[in-house]
């Protein structure tokens, strides 16, 4: 193979490795997020489990407020290599 040729190559595999670097860290960041969000959740329903002859009620309005939709949070998108 000519230099050239090898060159050229090694280019696109470093352009399809970097592609996938991106995936992966958008991905961790994702997930990152939604690790925060359920350590926040769990924090919340500890505090609720210690709370003895408090009204509840009070919390569960604060909390609906603080509520985030977690189900659409991470979105991937992967290029089709056809």
């Amino acid at each position: 193979m000519s230099e050239k040729r090898i060159l050229r190559k090694m280019k696109k595999l470093a352009s399809r490795i970097q592609d996938k670097m991106e995936i992966v860290t958008e991905t961790m960041e994702d997930l990152e997020i939604e690790f925060e969000i359920l350590q926040k959740q769990i924090t919340k329903l500890e505090a609720k489990k210690g709370l003895v002859g408090q009204d509840v009620d009070d919390l569960d309005d604060k909390e609906d407020e603080e509520i985030i939709d977690i189900e659409n949070t991470s979105s991937v998108t992967i290029k089709q290599k056809f």
